[in-house]
């Protein structure tokens, strides 16, 4: 059985060009992990690979694995990943000890041993990077948490605080961009059963037209849900701040909270900051600063 398994989404196009990306940043970077199993998951209906970008995840020893979604879900804003993480946590039964999940807008910089969950833990996560829509700590829970909470039957005393990379201060609320699961525990599972239930009630869509977010971020907030449901917080491993740092978002970062160096990171997430002519903020020592600039990604900035 392996350690640790690596999972994405990604559709061909540029999508394909971040999760080669990251593909390449583990078997580089990775440290122990380097050789672990990377898996990602494409919609059936988003189309094929192309050859060139086919043959460079052959090359990584990436597993590609089309996967079904239905058509409604798969419209409603980063449902698909929802639907891949349930194919690989059913995938991963006896396979693997844990499944990491890490959006394809993600690079690998350092091994990141964070991953490796101790006993008795069976998730591994980082607050969201802004709360925006979240519940604010230490205030009456909001309209739509109510309903959240509601739907995804959250017990009582399972509120806790947390940061955000940015340093406000919120209530639960789970980053789905990176995180680490027991795939035993069925919670990809429940994630999907707990949105085929929640995204097309009537309530919920009330909030998606007074704000657009809502629904971008609906997906968020039934894994918050769905993981306070699921597990008491001693079952839960908050990893550092060197996890899933947003490069994009450095700008905002509490300055007592910002690395010196990219290279002080385990992982981090780019969005669309590499479209930016200048976009690096921070400084970046070799050997990183040369392998990022070899890569085809960045190489296809305007």
């Amino acid at each position: 059985m392996h350690k640790q398994t690596f999972i994405t989404l990604a559709v061909p196009g540029q999508s394909a060009l971040d999760a080669l990306l990251l593909a390449a940043s583990i078997r580089r970077f990775a440290g122990a992990w380097a050789d672990s199993p990377i898996w990602v998951f494409v919609p059936q209906d988003a189309g094929q690979l192309s050859l060139a970008e086919a043959a460079q995840f052959a090359e990584l020893g990436v597993d590609i694995l089309p996967f079904a979604l239905d058509t409604d879900i798969g419209q409603f804003p980063f449902a698909a990943k929802i639907g891949a993480t349930a194919v690989a946590e059913n995938m991963a039964l006896g396979q693997t000890e844990l499944l990491t999940w890490l959006d394809r807008d993600t690079i690998v910089l350092n091994e990141p041993a964070e991953f490796m969950l101790p006993p008795g833990k069976a998730l591994g996560y980082r607050p969201v990077h802004h709360r925006l829509i979240g519940p604010a700590w230490g205030e009456p829970r909001d309209p739509f948490w109510q309903l959240i909470y509601q739907h995804c039957r959250v017990p009582e005393g399972r509120d806790f605080r947390m940061t955000t990379h940015t340093g406000e201060a919120t209530g639960p609320y789970f980053n789905a961009g990176s995180f680490v699961v027991r795939p035993e525990r069925g919670l990809m599972a429940q994630w999907l059963e707990r949105f085929q239930h929640c995204y097309r009630l009537p309530e919920f869509a009330n909030f998606y037209e007074q704000d657009g977010r809502y629904a971008t971020f609906m997906h968020q907030a039934v894994l918050t849900g769905v993981l306070l449901h699921a597990l008491t917080p001693d079952e839960m491993q908050e990893l550092s701040t060197r996890i899933n740092y947003p490069l994009h978002l450095h700008d905002d970062i509490p300055a007592d909270l910002r690395p010196t160096a990219v290279n002080e990171l385990m992982t981090v997430r780019h969005e669309s900051m590499f479209e930016i002519p200048d976009w690096q903020r921070l400084p970046i020592a070799e050997p990183l600063k040369s392998w990022l600039a070899a890569q085809p990604r960045l190489q296809k900035r305007p």
